[in-house]
């Protein structure tokens, strides 16, 4: 284990292994709040926090300012415990699992189902391990913030703890124990954007979750994952059928690009090589999935604009969603059928609309929440197409009629 201050937390106070007094974090009361190290730029202090208790004594920990981590401590998942309670089935399964842990070669560790899984169920859902603010990483030198992050784990329970650290490193394994520890969450972290109600919207959170960073990847994915922040929870759900014996599997990166642009991303930031179906298939087929990729990004503008210039159009979202079909997006599946919605509704088909809202809330539900704003949007075309705000909106301003609207309206 490599050297580095540690303090031990008494009678609710804390001290900091450089002396800088860690102040206090009002409205929560932490299991631990040490060590701090004061940021380079802006003299910040940033803390590690955890909270052993969170989620039934499985524990999260928070690499972070006071402040933010105060107002994480304000989301529904610390304030009413009751609804995360039998979230996490990863450790400590309280039922058949539909999955389990197995080596594969030259990937390492994953996860294969072992029970038929229907397109939308629910496979695993996580709440978190590890936040880190990723203001953390420009405010501090990196032997400063390892000795945070490695705190971060030694403060989790021991089964939480153990689990972290059999996380991969990309075979890296003759590391001191704080570099190991930033090389397990260098490899295994997810980014996770701020809520719309936390003050520091410039940085994102890289987040952790243990048994989901056991999926490994594929550029057409069979799971897809949103993160709930009332929660605090990743879920997990089926995009598609599978079999008993099929791995279960995520994209780490946006499936939208073409074949070249993945493999040298996932090169760079993994380390790895893709061999999935997608990147091995040959000349022509590659070719034929990178127009269509190309294809659907030329789609997206005319469709999200309403100004009179759109080209947008009912058949315009009908090929959206076919070509999200031959590429097998599923997390994509949702606003093809979305964009449908709205253009059927924008030219007064109330029912084709209804037909496409109906389509979105489904895959909505298992690709971005119940909470997501165009989930909600499309309920409330279906309770009501002719008030909903699209209702013939395409046909007015093709024809000029009503006031221009901007395109974040």
């Amino acid at each position: 284990m490599a050297s580095r201050s540690r303090t031990a937390l008494v009678d609710g106070g804390r001290a900091c292994g450089n002396g800088t007094g860690c102040g206090h974090v009002p409205d929560h009361t932490w299991t631990h709040s040490t060590p701090c190290f004061k940021g380079t730029i802006s003299d910040i202090e940033i803390c590690t926090f955890t909270d052993a208790n969170f989620a039934q004594g499985r524990g999260a920990s928070f690499v972070m300012t006071a402040k933010r981590a105060s107002y994480l401590a304000t989301h529904s998942g610390f304030v009413n415990p009751e609804i995360i309670k039998g979230v996490n089935e990863d450790l400590e399964p309280t039922g058949p699992a539909k999955y389990e842990m197995r080596e594969f070669p030259g990937k390492g560790m994953g996860l294969v189902a072992t029970d038929h899984i229907r397109r939308g169920d629910l496979i695993m859902g996580n709440t978190v391990s590890l936040m880190i603010d990723y203001k953390v990483f420009s405010e501090l030198p990196k032997e400063q913030y390892i000795q945070l992050e490695a705190a971060a784990f030694d403060h989790l329970p021991g089964p939480h703890r153990s689990a972290l650290l059999k996380l991969s490193t990309h075979e890296e394994t003759d590391l001191p124990y704080a570099a190991r520890v930033d090389k397990i969450t260098a490899t295994n972290a997810f980014d996770i954007n701020p809520d719309h109600n936390d003050e520091d919207q410039d940085y994102a959170f890289f987040v952790v979750f243990p048994g989901i960073a056991r999926m490994n990847h594929d550029c057409r994915a069979n799971a897809d994952y949103y993160y709930d922040h009332d929660t605090m929870t990743q879920y997990i759900h089926a995009m598609r059928p599978i079999s008993p014996g099929e791995e279960i599997t995520i994209s780490y990166i946006n499936p939208k690009m073409r074949r070249a642009d993945r493999m040298e991303r996932l090169k760079r930031l993994w380390g790895f090589d893709c061999a999935c179906h997608l990147c091995t298939q040959g000349r022509a087929q590659a070719e034929a999935s990178d127009e269509r990729i190309d294809q659907i990004k030329e789609l997206y503008p005319d469709l999200r604009s309403f100004q009179s210039s759109s080209r947008a159009s009912p058949q315009m979202a009908e090929l959206l969603i076919s070509l999200a079909e031959q590429e097998m997006l599923g997390g994509t599946m949702y606003e093809a059928y979305t964009f449908a919605a709205l253009e059927y509704n924008g030219i007064g088909d109330a029912w084709t609309a209804t037909k496409y809202a109906r389509l979105a809330i489904e895959w909505g539900l298992t690709t971005v929440g119940e909470k997501d704003g165009d989930v909600n949007d499309m309920k409330e075309l279906v309770v009501d197409p002719w008030k909903h705000w699209s209702w013939m909106l395409r046909t007015r301003k093709k024809n000029g009629w009503g006031k221009e609207p901007a395109d974040d309206e």
